[in-house]
């Protein structure tokens, strides 16, 4: 059993810092953004590692690929550390 201390917090990906290893949990917006976001590779449970950060706007990668994203999405991506 986990206690909710010890698990990892959910937060806005417009909220990660560089270097941070994050795992997308949700996206909290219409289905119409949400596929945008499916098309470019960020899905629930994808994981990247966030690169870039200005303002809002972050860059993720991972193994594949590279994804710039405006601050408005960004503030609708839930996400957990891993």
């Amino acid at each position: 059993m986990t206690s909710l201390s010890t698990s990892p917090q959910l937060t806005r990906l417009c909220d990660s810092r560089p270097g941070d290893l994050i795992r997308v949990i949700g996206i909290d917006t219409d289905k119409h953004l949400k596929k945008r976001l499916l098309s470019m590779g960020v899905a629930n449970q994808s994981h990247f590692q966030v690169l870039q950060r200005r303002g809002h706007a972050v860059v993720v990668g991972n193994e594949t690929s590279r994804i710039a994203i405006g601050g408005d999405m960004s503030e609708k991506i839930l996400v957990q550390a891993v």
